[in-house]
């Protein structure tokens, strides 16, 4: 949350629960690690809860992408320079798609499905 966000609020809500409820909320921030009220807001507003942990992971997989797009691009370089019978190059650049493709995938998968929706 940044300093202009955390300055425009200024009300307060409080909010009775039992032991249990209490620890299960703590439990569900840890697990998001996010704190309780940002948990708290996004859940009452029917908004999914992006964990910091799945945006680290898709984070990352978007770098990854970023990497095999960068290998795909020197593969076609590489490809105008060897001779046509041995070219391999179109299978390589095949599977960097494929790859580019599931990781694709496994970021949609986190986003639909291992972000806490409330």
């Amino acid at each position: 949350m940044n300093k202009q966000n955390k300055a425009s609020k200024f009300k307060r809500i409080e909010l009775r629960v039992t032991e249990e409820e209490f620890s299960a909320i703590n439990s569900l921030c840890d697990k998001a690690k996010i704190t309780r009220s940002v948990y708290i807001i996004q859940s009452v507003l029917n908004e999914k809860v992006l964990t910091n942990i799945d945006a680290q992971a898709i984070f990352q997989l978007r770098k990854i992408g970023t990497n095999i797009n960068q290998i795909a691009k020197q593969v076609h370089i590489i490809s105008k320079f060897v001779d046509k019978k041995e070219n391999f190059m179109p299978d390589i650049l095949k599977e960097l798609s494929s790859m580019n493709e599931q990781i694709g995938i496994i970021s949609n998968h986190i986003l639909k499905n291992h972000v806490s929706k409330n």
